[in-house]
């Protein structure tokens, strides 16, 4: 613009009033402009944040008890991509903090240690559930006196005292009784404590997520087994000649007739050993010996039937007919698929264990010899050991002690069984009892003892059994001999590698056979 004339003062005062209310209108429509912009903005921002908290994602926090989160938790892969889960300590406070820009963190439920006890009911809510981990049974359990008579010897004694305790702390010298006559291990068995966690979900969009990774992480089926008892059954000396065979091969219902009411303990043993006083062989040339015993092969199959799961050979009765007789039951043991071990070709053979595993439990079974020379002349150690080159038995040795030994810390239950000490005495002999104290001194679990033909004492040594003779069990003959027809069963019940059950059945040889003592 171009001013063309002359002005006057009075008229320039004019013009700049003018030109300064002209700049200050459009300074102030600057500055509404831009507090409307900041306004504006701000309101922008505002909302973007609240939007951006509105819509960010859920992090589901599940709170696990320290102890529980420690011990199964901490080294488990966790589905916290896939489930969107977190799984925090209860005591980690930062983990549960809210951050302004962060995850929305939500708590979804409670993990925490509970149990339950086997006589009481308990009902939760739909949105909890128990997962056992580990069930845990409470022994009752007695002084073990065995050898106790009468009144004593029964749950009425007046000098009863029943001690309470979980399977790793049953008190020395002491044995389980049974509960409503079952074992620990079963179902209906109402006195144990049930270890676990309780879930309780908070959140039910997100319960079956958290339901099936608790379902995963917690139930353990191979722990619940170690609370599986395992019962073993054995029985003394096993001489079917003189009659008893015949009556098992040929009758219809011969082991019924034999073994009669002693069958069901048999049959429902777990694992059920016996001595089998003779040798299975068609040979005529006998041993000279004040008796020899030999018996049919289709006798075997019968025993088996009855319940008996693995058979003794080292006795006196092994070489009753030499070195080809004993060859012989070697191969009908085989062919009938017998279990035995302290026998063989060899001396390598015979130093073999008879293993077995039953309900998760490793057992390792040896049987030796360790009876005196007989009167006949017959020497055990000398005449049917086995060598490098002979078939035969093991004899005891502090090799063989060796063995069990090794055989423990192998982490089997560890059986010996031992034919030995003197006939007819009712008392264990010092050689005796050195020699099985030292077997479980060594390792072994449990030592059945044969030989005597008489019953001898049960007893502890230290967590270990030693049942010193139990006496005949199928032998006919035996009436004019005084204890030659007393007999029983032992049965012990394994509770996690422990002996925690042993139980006696007093039997008695009769008619052919065996019965029990009412």
């Amino acid at each position: 613009m171009v001013l063309v004339g002359k002005y006057n003062k009075s008229t320039m005062k004019k013009l700049i009033c003018v030109l300064k209310q002209g700049f200050n209108k459009k300074s102030n429509f600057y500055k509404e402009n831009i507090s409307i912009a900041i306004f504006a903005l701000s309101v922008f921002v505002l909302c973007l944040i609240f939007a951006l908290r509105a819509f960010r994602p859920v992090l589901y926090i599940v709170r696990v008890n320290d102890s529980v989160f420690d011990e199964y938790i901490s080294n488990a892969p966790l589905p916290q991509k896939k489930y969107h889960l977190l799984f925090v300590k209860e005591s980690d406070q930062k983990a549960v903090k809210q951050h302004f820009f962060g995850k929305l963190k939500k708590i979804a439920a409670n993990i925490e240690n509970h149990q339950e006890i086997g006589l009481l009911n308990y009902e939760y809510s739909e949105n909890q559930k128990f997962f056992e981990i580990l069930n845990e049974p409470i022994l009752p359990s007695v002084q073990a006196d065995f050898n106790a008579k009468g009144l004593d010897s029964t749950l009425s004694s007046p000098k009863l005292s029943i001690t309470f305790s979980d399977t790793n702390n049953l008190p020395n010298g002491n044995r389980a009784i049974l509960v409503d006559n079952l074992y620990a291990n079963d179902e209906s068995y109402k006195l144990n404590v049930k270890k676990g966690v309780l879930c309780t979900v908070f959140d039910k969009k997100k319960s079956k997520a958290i339901f099936d990774y608790c379902e995963k992480l917690f139930v353990n089926p191979e722990v619940k087994q170690s609370n599986e008892v395992v019962t073993i059954a054995s029985v003394g000396d096993i001489m079917v000649a003189r009659g008893v065979q015949e009556i098992l091969i040929n009758k219809e219902n011969g082991i019924q007739q034999v073994f009669d009411d002693t069958l069901p303990i048999l049959q429902n043993a777990d694992f059920t050993l016996g001595n089998l006083e003779g040798v299975v062989t068609e040979s005529w040339k006998n041993a000279t010996k004040t008796y020899t015993f030999k018996f049919k092969k289709a006798v075997l199959p019968k025993l088996l039937e009855a319940g008996f799961d693995y058979f003794m050979q080292t006795n006196n009765h092994c070489y009753d007919y030499g070195e080809p007789g004993f060859k012989d039951t070697l191969a009908a043991f085989e062919e009938f698929n017998i279990p035995s071990s302290g026998i063989g070709k060899n001396l390598e053979e015979a130093k073999k264990f008879y293993h077995t595993t039953i309900k998760g439990l490793p057992i390792s079974v040896i049987s030796c010899g360790a009876f005196p020379v007989e009167r006949s002349g017959f020497n055990g150690e000398k005449t049917a050991t086995a060598t490098q080159s002979r078939a035969g038995i093991l004899w005891k040795s502090d090799e063989l002690l060796e063995l069990v030994k090794a055989e423990k810390e192998l982490g089997y239950f560890v059986i010996v069984n031992v034919h030995g000490g003197e006939e007819y005495v009712f008392a264990p002999t010092k050689k005796q009892r050195e020699f099985y104290e030292s077997l479980c001194d060594n390792g072994a679990d449990v030592v059945f003892g044969s030989h005597p033909h008489v019953l001898q004492p049960t007893e502890w040594h230290g967590k270990s059994l030693i049942v010193y003779s139990m006496g005949n069990f199928i032998f006919n003959g035996m009436e004019g001999m005084r204890g030659g027809t007393d007999s029983e069963i032992v049965k012990i019940g394994v509770l996690n590698g422990r002996i925690a059950y042993v139980e006696q059945y007093p039997a008695a040889i009769k008619n052919n056979g065996v019965k029990l003592k009412k």
